[in-house]
């Protein structure tokens, strides 16, 4: 651009920006503006809720993990949850379903607590 096509541009900028200013000179926030402004708040967790329902692999993973890291003593936590998942597919289906069914036990214990 030109600074003949520019001036145009900043002569607008200049009155907006004037009309800005006494637009905020009048201007007083609100109660409620100022608590939107800024970083919003972490909700805090009730510390009486129920905990949330635990699936079939978790429920492996709690048993197996000190299995692992008692066979591997130098794995890292990345290394045993990669050896974790490798024996859950792996695990037969008979052990899959026993703790499907620990976990359908949890499911309803938390469907049973939190419902009330």
């Amino acid at each position: 651009m030109s600074e003949k096509e520019k001036k145009r541009f900043h002569e607008m900028a200049d009155k907006d920006k004037k009309r800005y200013e006494t637009e905020m000179k009048g201007y007083t926030p609100s109660e409620n503006d100022k608590s939107k402004r800024g970083k919003k708040r972490k909700q805090i967790k009730d510390p009486n809720a129920p905990k949330r329902s635990l699936s079939a692999f978790f429920w492996f993973c709690s048993d197996e993990r000190g299995k692992v890291k008692e066979a591997n003593p130098e794995y890292t936590v990345r290394d045993i949850a990669k050896e974790l998942g490798r024996r859950w597919s792996d695990a037969d289906p008979s052990i899959k379903s026993k703790y499907e069914e620990i976990a359908d036990k949890d499911k309803a214990r938390y469907d049973r607590v939190s419902s009330v």
